[in-house]
């Protein structure tokens, strides 16, 4: 068996944003490095490595308490960008932070792995881009 797994892009807009909703319903396997967003399919993200994270919503539903998703930026040297667990909205915006691309030799690309998933864990994340 697998983790029930979905990606769905909600916006992708030249020079605006890329807005990405991805769940996942473990079966207790759990996700290793899935890549999420493949920045030479999409007409925002760019391969090298110049796109941030601004916002994030998340649900990640977890009977360990240690358990929970990485946001990896990929690249020759993988750099992680944020760990989640429990609920809550990030708009790193308004405070003028984001989370910029620090992967060395950048792909674009956005890596993700849960850790510690049982059966019946699961998360829904939606994060944009910009």
């Amino acid at each position: 068996m697998a983790d029930t797994v979905s990606t769905q892009t909600l916006t992708d807009t030249t020079g605006v944003k890329f807005a990405v909703k991805m769940t996942n319903f473990s079966d207790g396997t759990g996700e290793t490095l899935v890549k999420k967003v493949d920045a030479s399919e999409l007409t925002f993200m760019t391969e090298d490595g110049n796109r941030k994270i601004s916002k994030i919503w998340y649900s990640i539903n977890t009977n360990n308490n240690k358990a929970g998703v990485e946001i990896i930026w990929d690249g020759a040297t993988n750099a992680s960008a944020l760990f989640l667990s429990g609920n809550g909205y990030w708009d790193l915006r308004t405070a003028g932070n984001e989370v910029p691309n620090n992967a060395t030799t950048p792909t674009g690309d956005v890596l993700l792995p849960t850790k510690n998933f049982v059966n019946g864990d699961n998360y829904t994340l939606i994060i944009e881009f910009r």
